[in-house]
């Protein structure tokens, strides 16, 4: 059975931190814990969910099954990268879902929500950055028509990671 995809609420937020922080660190290179307790601690707790989700140039995408969270995805609406021409760029800066669930169709049940979205919302180029040696997420991302632009560092702590900038053309028929 699928999840359902929904907009996270407020009361998401708890959740989301939790199962955020168990998530984050299997798409990372091996990296000092330190490092990794920093990142979390700074961008994975409830109270920055919480803002992300009562941003309005933001939404945040959860899978959900039974009451229990399966993955998410943070879309921003209008962000801009230097390395990105289209004035009127949005951002998928996350995509998560437990690795037990990897090929369920889970993931492009969420990538169709989100570009539903951004499309009602006329963003013209899409972008994201994925870690450079994470293959799976790489080959999802190119199977859905990003293209890889260029390299940017992603610091998790203070450790200095490779990520890809990857970008599509919203009006993009690619779909897997």
């Amino acid at each position: 059975m699928l999840p359902s995809i929904r907009r996270a609420v407020v009361a998401d937020a708890d959740a989301l931190s939790s199962l955020a922080a168990q998530l984050f660190p299997l798409g990372c290179p091996p990296t000092d814990p330190a490092d990794l307790e920093a990142y979390i601690s700074a961008e994975l707790t409830p109270q920055r969910f919480a803002e992300l989700i009562a941003d309005p140039n933001v939404v945040v995408l959860v899978a959900e099954r039974g009451g229990s969270l399966l993955g998410y995805m943070i879309i921003v609406l209008r962000s801009r990268h230097h390395a990105v021409v289209s004035r009127n760029s949005a951002e998928l800066r996350k995509l998560y879902l437990d690795p037990a669930l990897h090929g369920s169709g889970i993931a492009h049940q969420i990538m169709r929500a989100a570009l539903e979205i951004l499309s009602a919302a006329r963003s013209r180029t899409i972008w994201l950055t994925v870690y450079s040696e994470n293959p799976r997420a790489i080959s999802f991302y190119l199977k859905w028509g990003f293209k890889i632009v260029c390299v940017q560092e992603f610091l998790v702590g203070s450790d200095p990671q490779r990520d890809f900038l990857m970008i599509r053309d919203a009006f993009c028929a690619a779909e897997p």
